[in-house]
């Protein structure tokens, strides 16, 4: 009893002091999953298992990113707003007015004035007058100096978009290396989607022939969505949020569709998530009432009136035909589930946003 008095202290103060601001309801599922483990009472290793689980590393970045938030258990707007809100007040730039405004000019004894204050922070700039005059030069030779290093960094820049044309035309993995071949930029979109694409069940099927390759196929599916299933609800929590930030983002357009709802619906969940006969699961953008909200990108989930059914995203590297199959079999599970389910179009919502907000409003209210 008094060891796991003493564990369950020292994850709470790893939590609290040295990992941070995670919320509430992750903080529970990640105590109970320290003291259900056997890595012993140091915190130093309670710490590293703690990081582990949560995804906790030096590339997650400081609080002024959302990555940093979201492994923490934050949703995807409430990371945002925490990552805002900590730039904002941590923002200080020489090269802001602002920044020498609020500060005291050692040389007079009081605040700086707006001239002093644009002196300053242009005198970071080599491309300024300012800058040149701050470390000796006359007035004529600073203006001079300035101009010469302006022109100096334009002709560099135009230096490196030059070879970054040449080096995109000669590469495989490009579009222009296509379009500088005679292909139209839809041609060249497909020859690219192809370049890139090393195991698919088309390809297994045109090395191994259809039987054999779909058998192929399908065993490494099932591989990948073992090795998932064997995972903790933790541990999956934390793949999904991840996802959010490799990627799989969410849009802007369905960050306002939630952030209006919330507005009418305040427990509406985001990222609901449903387990589909205990092999995969789906998780579906917006839920309240036992009613689904999927918003769906025009480009990414192949929208069937911009494009044809043989069409490759680029890059996701999925045919649209099995986006249409996929969309429509994660739809039906969740009405099978007993979900109502709404589909919102990008290009719908563009046309008339008013429109569609009501029509979500109403869809999960009645």
């Amino acid at each position: 009893m008094l060891y796991t008095l003493n564990l369950e202290n020292n994850a709470k103060y790893v939590m609290d002091n040295r990992i941070k601001n995670i919320k509430s309801n992750l903080y529970q599922d990640v105590l109970m999953e320290v003291l259900q483990s056997n890595i012993g009472n140091n915190k130093k290793a309670i710490e590293h298992f703690i990081r582990n689980k949560l995804g906790i590393t030096k590339s997650t970045g400081s609080k002024h990113s959302r990555k940093y938030w979201i492994v923490r258990g934050w949703s995807v707007a409430e990371a945002h707003n925490k990552a805002k809100e900590n730039k904002k007040s941590n923002l200080v730039s020489v090269y802001s007015q602002q920044t020498w405004l609020a500060r005291i000019n050692p040389d007079t004894g009081v605040y700086y004035t707006i001239e002093q204050a644009d002196f300053e922070r242009n005198s970071r700039r080599p491309i300024r007058k300012e800058y040149w005059i701050k470390k000796g030069y006359s007035q004529e030779e600073s203006e001079k100096l300035a101009i010469e290093t302006k022109n100096h960094n334009n002709k560099k820049g135009a230096r490196i978009g030059i070879e970054d044309d040449i080096r995109r035309a000669t590469s495989k993995r490009c579009v222009e290396y296509y379009t500088s071949r005679g292909y139209t930029h839809e041609e060249s979109l497909v020859m690219v989607a192809k370049s890139q694409i090393k195991f698919s069940k088309d390809i297994c099927v045109q090395k191994y022939g259809q039987d054999k390759g779909e058998e192929i196929w399908r065993d490494r599916q099932d591989r990948w969505q073992a090795t998932l299933n064997a995972k903790t609800s933790l541990e999956k929590a934390r793949i999904n949020r991840l996802k959010l930030t490799k990627g799989i983002t969410v849009s802007r357009i369905e960050k306002l569709i939630l952030e209006h709802i919330k507005t009418t619906i305040p427990n509406v969940i985001h990222q609901f998530t449903l387990n589909y006969l205990d092999k995969k699961q789906y998780i579906y953008d917006i839920m309240a009432n036992k009613k689904i909200i999927e918003y769906n990108g025009d480009f990414w989930h192949a929208n069937p009136k911009m494009y044809s059914s043989d069409f490759i995203n680029p890059r996701s590297k999925i045919k649209a035909v099995d986006k249409w199959a996929s969309d429509h079999e994660k739809i039906q599970y969740a009405r099978t589930a007993g979900y109502e389910v709404l589909v919102i179009w990008e290009s719908d919502f563009k046309k008339n946003e008013k429109e569609v907000l009501e029509q979500c409003i109403q869809f999960l209210t009645c």
